[in-house]
This record gives C-alpha cells, structure tokens and sequence, in this order.
C-alpha cells in the first residue's frame, strides 16, 4: 500500500522546520520501505488552497458572525486559537495542502496544528534528525502497522 509522507526541509537533508515556519513541503511517496521523492508543494502567498465545499461549509456554519476569534469559548483564553480558521494566513491551508499526506514530520509542531491534522488523519512526527533517517524509520513503522506486525521488539 503507497502513502504520501510530507517533511518540513530547508534543505532536503534535515528535518529542520517547525510546520509554522514552512512555507511548503517535500512530499515522498512510500510503498512499503521503497521511499521516492514525488515533489514539492509551496503554499502560495496571500491564496488559500482550494478547499472543498464541504470545508467551507464546516468552517462557516460552526463559527457565529460577529464573534471576533479572541472572544469565542472553543479558542482559548482571551488569545485565539491561532488555527485560521477564521480567515486567511492560518494553519487550515497548510493543513488543506498535504491533506492527501498520511503523516508530516516537522521539527516542532504545535498543539492546534496537531489537532487539525488529526481531524484529517494525518499523523504528525516532531523529530530532530535527517530527513532520510526519519522516513526509514517511520516508513518501517508504518510497514509493520500495514501488515499486522508486533511492535514490541520481543514480538508479543
């Protein structure tokens, strides 16, 4: 089974971006524990990725009018919930643009990033290490979730 991984990555050999700091992302295809760069996707400056009628939707219908984001209930205290979802410019379109993706690794990533990646079922690594070492490792970790395999070392 082939899966999209995307990397934060100045460089194509460090993962050294926190996702708040990318400006896009390497994309790599995985088939098993063959890796494959695919390509580079750049969130275009002041544009929102296209999203689908279905998000908008979401978004608009969930959001009361008038309210600015500092004073509603569901984002925090007083300081907004930093998401964007409330306009442009937030994490909703890097999200929206790796949303085919089955897992980012970044440096950092934080707590409203994590959970809008959940709720497209992107799992997100925060690592310190080489993009190469990174995608053989989770690639070997998601190879043994696909295929039904312990990952206890013990194999119990």
């Amino acid at each position: 089974m082939s899966y999209l991984i995307a990397v934060a990555s100045l460089d194509e050999k460090n993962v050294d971006l926190s996702f708040g700091a990318a400006e896009g992302f390497h994309v790599y295809s995985i088939d098993g524990l063959e890796i494959k760069k695919i390509g580079y996707r750049k969130l275009e400056e002041n544009k929102e990725p296209n999203l689908n009628n279905s998000v908008q939707k979401k978004i608009s219908d969930s959001l009361p009018e008038n309210v600015e984001c500092s004073e509603r209930p569901q984002c925090g205290s007083g300081k907004g919930c930093g998401s964007g979802c409330h306009g442009a410019g937030g994490l909703l379109p890097k999200v929206e643009l790796i949303s085919d993706c089955r897992s980012l690794v970044c440096k950092k990533i934080g707590f409203q990033a994590q959970k809008q990646l959940e709720q497209k079922k992107i799992t997100s690594f925060d690592v310190d290490c080489s993009v190469n070492d990174a995608l053989t490792k989770i690639s070997a970790y998601f190879d043994k979730i696909d295929r039904h395999i312990s990952l206890r070392k013990d194999g119990v």
